[in-house]
């Protein structure tokens, strides 16, 4: 099991985050105390992951949280918002919300869900609209996978995705160029029918930029993903930025799996 430590400091949540107007907006059934601490204290972690890349000042974050996932599916249904495939948690763009989709497997697996749910919102407001999946997608599943501790937040990639991927590369399944570059709905489609081999990638894809890459380089990454006026793939720009082009990040990326 790979584990991981972020060190941020912690604003105070009163509402609000020092040094950053951030407020959730609480709305479907109620939360319970402890659950809305833990949930203000992680974001304040997030907040200040996201701010290094050029985070607005002022956000506010929605959360409509539902305890049956039957009333859940019922009321996404009737403001059509469809689900691609069995989603435990839904971001609408359009809405800028994020929906849990019932609390029955338990508070901590729903507090995680709320974790990835609302980093969609972070993501799209430093890269816009159309931020690419496996960005998008490895973000979210990274901070799905942390917790708070003393030590700041501790992240894991599980043996199972640790596995996964290995197999993936015995079995020539990891094309990276076509990966990094494809569109949502590819994305969205080669996860719903191949053992979250989507989801998986890009967590691991997103651990390693975090973790072994240095910091430079990804905020060099997200710059030129900022860039609207550049029209280069994703494996173009990583080729620019990264110290000896896409090859190189190629084989680092291989080697820090296998």
């Amino acid at each position: 099991m790979r584990i991981f430590y972020l060190l941020f400091s912690l604003f105070i949540f009163c509402g609000l985050l020092n040094a950053q107007t951030v407020k959730i907006e609480y709305s479907g059934d109620p939360l319970p105390d402890k659950d809305r601490r833990d949930i203000e204290q992680f974001i304040s972690h997030e907040v200040n992951f996201y701010m290094q890349f050029g985070l607005p000042d002022t956000l506010t974050l929605q959360l409509h949280v539902f305890e049956d996932r039957k009333e859940a599916l019922k009321y996404l249904e009737s403001i059509n918002i469809s689900l691609p495939f069995k989603a435990n948690g839904v971001y609408s763009p359009k809405l800028q919300k994020a929906f849990i989709l019932g609390r029955e497997k338990g508070r901590e697996r729903s507090l995680a869900i709320i974790y990835h749910e609302l980093s969609h919102h972070f993501v799209r407001e430093i890269l816009g609209k159309f931020p690419p999946s496996w960005l998008n997608e490895g973000l979210s599943e990274y901070f799905e996978h942390c917790k708070v501790t003393k030590k700041g937040l501790r992240h894991t990639f599980t043996e199972y995705e640790q596995g996964r991927i290995r197999t993936m590369y015995m079995l020539g399944e990891v094309d990276l160029p076509t990966f990094l570059n494809s569109g949502h709905g590819k994305f969205m489609k080669r996860q719903a029918t191949d053992e979250q081999y989507s989801y998986i990638l890009a967590h691991a894809l997103v651990t390693f930029w975090i973790e072994t890459v240095p910091r430079d380089i990804l905020k060099s990454l997200i710059a030129s993903l900022q860039n609207k006026n550049d029209s280069s793939t994703v494996s173009e720009r990583i080729d620019r930025v990264y110290l000896g082009g896409f090859p190189q990040f190629e084989k680092d990326f291989e080697a820090a799996y296998k």
